[in-house]
């Protein structure tokens, strides 16, 4: 067997192959981060993901962060291509979205990617598929992207877990440890998230606790304005959470696309019973509306009641900021909350130009966020759980981070693994 995995030492971009003697497959094939480089991505052309797909069995994916999915627009068409149920519907969504852009050059590629996204194959959690001599069964996690999922893989007399990236401080996470002790166990080689490390000491709020803190801000503040991903579907409930417990009923506004991706939610996780069989409401977003300058009734309750509004930050967004600014009191201040990485802000690889243009525009900005990913006590937790026998490969974190380090036992410590290893008749390579 052979493990090689591109990458490890960046967040973003995860690419990790599994090969047999007969078979092999493709967890994740990723994008780097915008803006975490000055260099293009070497992979993102047709090429290159050819090379790097060649005699690949099946590629799945973890879900559809770009970091983890950013290039499955160039596998040829002969090798298969697995997402969750409700991923691939939220990965069809934003590439019909993006094929809407004035440039042709965009359109046609983004209209490209949406036509290999409409064939993707799905898969459901526990539900086991097989690739040759290769065994794949996904269970489902909690992550900043909804419908998630960590992999166990069984192939030539081992057991992989690969983890993706999960959590356990969002609404989802509460079965992640029954269902490591129950269907998982002990494994061979556990390849896990370290997108934490580097942030050891960072507090780390549950999404309960920030939808609570997001209703303090809401009773402050009549005029509401959020700036977080349009495809986080915890964070978006805690949001409409906090809006709702608002005294006099307030409109949730959105635009065309985020209502798109709320209704998909809604019809999804919205119709799920929680674990004692009774309905829950945590992701019925209900009524979604559209701001319309002409729509005198809406306006009046926006001013009379005030409103939440999911915004992003493109063009679009600032003619609306104009529109509804102008309506406003000026007595009353809106304010933006800000519930994504601060790394975009502040960072200087990493920072957004159009993230900052977005904040400019208000006097008054609230950071409220939390990860979408395992704290190091988490990272100790799983890692004790699998106790694996051989090795523990960590991926998805910052260089120079040393997972050892973590707090897990010392038996484990030294089977963490980060450079090219042979054990076990497993080759480990690092690329």
């Amino acid at each position: 067997m052979q493990i090689t995995i591109h990458r490890a030492e960046q967040i973003g971009g995860q690419i990790t192959r599994i090969s047999t003697a007969k078979d092999n497959i493709i967890i994740d094939l990723g994008h780097i981060l915008p803006n975490s480089t000055k260099n293009k991505d070497v992979y993102d052309d047709d090429l290159a993901v050819a090379e790097i797909t060649k005699g690949c069995s099946a590629i799945l994916y973890t879900h559809y962060h770009g970091d983890h999915i950013g290039l499955f627009h160039h596998v040829p068409n002969d090798i298969p291509q697995y997402i969750g149920e409700v991923a691939k519907q939220v990965v069809c969504r934003k590439y019909e979205q993006l094929s809407h852009l004035p440039d042709e050059a965009g359109k046609q590629k983004y209209q490209h990617a949406l036509n290999i996204a409409s064939n993707l194959h799905t898969f459901h959690e526990k539900q086991t598929l097989h690739f040759g001599d290769i065994i794949v069964t996904p269970y489902f996690v909690s992550h900043s992207a909804y419908d998630a999922y960590m992999f166990l893989i069984e192939a030539e007399g081992k057991r992989i877990l690969h983890t993706g990236d999960f959590r356990r401080h969002g609404y989802l996470s509460k079965g992640l440890l029954p269902t490591i002790q129950k269907y998982i166990g002990q494994v061979d080689v556990l390849i896990i998230e370290g997108t934490m490390l580097a942030r050891k000491n960072e507090a780390i709020l549950t999404e309960a606790e920030l939808s609570r803190k997001a209703a303090e801000l809401m009773k402050e503040h009549k005029y509401v304005f959020v700036h977080c991903s349009s495809t986080d579907m915890e964070r978006l409930a805690s949001f409409k959470n906090a809006t709702r417990q608002m005294p006099s009923y307030r409109p949730l506004l959105a635009d065309k696309y985020q209502k798109d991706l709320l209704d998909i939610f809604s019809t999804t996780a919205g119709q799920k019973r929680s674990s004692t069989g009774k309905e829950s409401t945590c992701f019925k977003f209900g009524t979604i509306y559209m701001y319309e300058d002409r729509n005198i009734k809406l306006k009046n309750w926006m001013i009379s009641n005030g409103f939440t509004m999911f915004v992003r930050s493109s063009e679009k967004f600032h003619s609306l900021l104009d529109q509804i600014f102008s309506i406003l009191p000026t007595s009353e201040r809106p304010i933006l909350i800000y519930s994504m990485w601060d790394g975009y802000i502040n960072r200087e690889d990493t920072k957004k130009e159009d993230y900052i243009r977005l904040q400019k525009r208000f006097a008054t900005i609230e950071s409220l966020h939390t990860s979408g990913h395992a704290t190091t006590d988490v990272l100790c937790r799983i890692c004790e759980l699998v106790n694996p026998r051989l090795a523990i490969l960590p991926i998805h974190k910052e260089k120079d981070t040393d997972f050892s380090s973590i707090g897990i036992p010392s038996h484990l410590q030294k089977k963490v693994i980060t450079k090219n290893h042979t054990l076990s008749n497993i080759d480990i390579e690092f690329i």
